[in-house]
C-alpha cells in the first residue's frame, strides 16, 4: 500500500507540476500573425484578397494547433520527467542494495544513471521554455538567443546522454544474446570486470565527443548602449572553419553512427532473443513433466527467461520511442524543407518536442518493467519503501 501510494502521489505531484509551468508557458509565448497596410489590402483584387485572407486564416489555425500540441508535449514532459527522475534513483539504490555478483545488476545500475541524467537534461529543455529563464538571464545581465541557451545548456547534454542509453542498451542486448546463445563459454569471457569496463568506455564515447560542440561556444563582456550597462553575452562562433570541422565529429557520431550501431545491435539481438525464447519454450513443455530434469534446471531455466524477457521488453521500448526520430532523420534526407527553418518549421518543431517527450519515456519506464518483471527487484524495492 505505501508503495502505490507513493508512486501515485509522485505522478499527481509531477502532473500538478507540469501544468503550472504548461500555463507560465502559454503566458510567456504569443505569436501573433502581422496584417499588410491597408492601402495595399485595398489595392488588391477581391479573388486575390479572399484567397490571402483564406491563406492567412489557415495558417493561423496550424500554427494554434502546433502550438497546443507543443503545450501539451512539455505539461507532459514534466510529469514524465519527475517520475522518471524518482524511477531511476530508486533503480540505483535497488540495484546497490542487492548488489553487483550478476554482471546485469551492473549493466542495468548503468543504464538507470544514464537516464537520469537524460531525464534531467529534458526537464531543464522544459524549463527554458517558460518565463523564469528570462527573467533569471535579465537578472544575471546575461544577453543570449533562449533557443541557443536552451540548447547548448540542455538539449546538446541530453543528445549524449540518450545516445549513452542507447549503446548500453545495445550491449545490454548483446550481453543477455551471449548468455543465450553460449550459456557456458559467455560466463567466461564476460566477467564483472570485463562488464565494468566496457560500460566505462561507454560512457566515454558517448559522453565525450559532446565536449567538442562547445568549442564554438563564444563569450565576452560588452557595453549594452540601449541599458547603459555591461553585460556578458554568451553566443555560438560558426565562422571559424577548424571550430567548424570539430563540430563535425559529434554530429557525424550522435546523428549517425551511434543512432544506426545501436539500432541496428539491439534489433538484431532482440530477434535473436525472441527465437530462442521460443525454442525454450518448446523445450519446456516437453521437459516439464520429465524425471530426469531437476527442480534446479526448472529453476534456473524459469529465472533465464524472466531475464530474457525483461531484456526484450527493454529493447522494444527503446526501438519504439527512437522510431519517430529515425523517420525524421529520414525524412530530412528526402524533404530538406522538413528543417527549422524550412517550409515545415512547425511539424519539424513539434516532432522535436515528441522526440524529447519519447526519449524521456524511454528513460522513464524501466522502473516499471523491473518492478513488474524482477522478484527480488521488486522484494528490495519494497522492502526499502517500506521500511521505517
Amino acid at each position: 500500500m505505501i508503495t502505490g501510494y507513493t508512486l501515485l502521489t509522485t505522478v499527481k505531484f509531477g502532473l500538478i507540476i507540469g501544468l503550472i509551468v504548461s500555463a507560465l508557458v502559454g503566458l510567456s509565448v504569443s505569436e501573433r500573425t502581422e496584417i499588410g497596410d491597408l492601402s495595399d489590402v485595398l489595392m488588391m483584387k477581391e479573388t486575390n484578397s479572399s484567397i490571402s485572407n483564406e491563406r492567412m486564416y489557415t495558417e493561423s489555425l496550424a500554427r494554434n494547433v502546433f502550438f497546443n500540441l507543443r503545450q501539451i508535449l512539455i505539461c507532459s514532459m514534466f510529469g514524465v520527467g519527475i517520475f522518471g527522475v524518482i524511477g531511476n534513483i530508486l533503480i540505483i539504490l535497488v540495484y546497490m542494495r542487492l548488489g553487483f555478483s550478476e554482471t546485469i545488476h551492473t549493466s542495468y545500475l548503468a543504464l538507470a544513471i544514464s537516464d537520469v541524467l537524460s531525464v534531467l537534461c529534458v526537464i531543464w529543455i522544459a524549463i527554458c521554455n517558460t518565463p523564469l529563464i528570462n527573467l533569471l538571464l535579465n537578472r544575471l545581465q546575461i544577453v543570449t538567443e533562449l533557443n541557443h541557451f536552451a540548447r547548448l545548456t540542455g538539449g546538446t547534454l541530453h543528445v549524449a546522454f540518450s545516445k549513452t542509453t542507447a549503446l548500453i542498451t545495445a550491449w545490454i542486448s548483446t550481453e543477455r544474446c551471449l548468455c543465450v546463445v553460449f550459456p557456458i563459454k559467455v560466463k567466461n569471457i564476460i566477467t564483472r570486470t570485463v562488464n565494468t569496463c566496457v560500460l566505462v568506455i561507454i560512457f566515454i564515447i558517448g559522453c565525450g565527443p559532446i565536449m567538442l560542440t562547445y568549442v564554438t561556444i563564444r563569450s565576452e563582456w560588452r557595453v549594452d548602449p540601449l541599458q547603459n550597462q555591461t553585460r556578458f553575452f554568451l553566443f555560438v562562433n560558426a565562422m571559424d572553419k577548424e571550430q567548424t570541422l570539430l563540430n563535425r565529429v559529434p554530429h557525424f557520431l550522435y546523428d549517425v553512427a551511434y543512432p544506426v550501431v545501436s539500432w541496428v545491435v539491439v534489433i538484431v539481438n532482440t530477434a535473436v532473443l525472441i527465437s530462442k525464447l521460443k525454442q525454450s519454450a518448446n523445450w519446456r513443455k516437453q521437459h516439464l513433466n520429465f524425471p530426469t530434469t531437476s527442480a534446479t534446471q526448472r529453476i534456473t531455466s524459469g529465472r533465464t527467461n524472466r531475464v530474457t524477457k525483461t531484456t526484450i521488453i527493454v529493447a522494444s521500448i527503446f526501438i519504439a520511442c527512437t522510431l519517430p526520430i529515425s523517420i525524421a532523420m529520414i525524412s530530412q534526407v528526402f524533404l530538406p524543407e522538413f528543417s527549422p527553418v524550412g517550409k515545415f518549421r512547425d511539424l519539424f518543431m513539434l516532432n522535436v518536442w515528441l522526440v524529447f517527450l519519447l526519449s524521456e519515456v524511454n528513460s522513464s519506464v524501466n522502473i516499471i518493467v523491473f518492478t513488474i518483471m524482477g522478484a527480488k527487484f521488486r522484494s528490495a524495492l519494497l522492502q526499502m519503501l517500506c521500511r521505517r
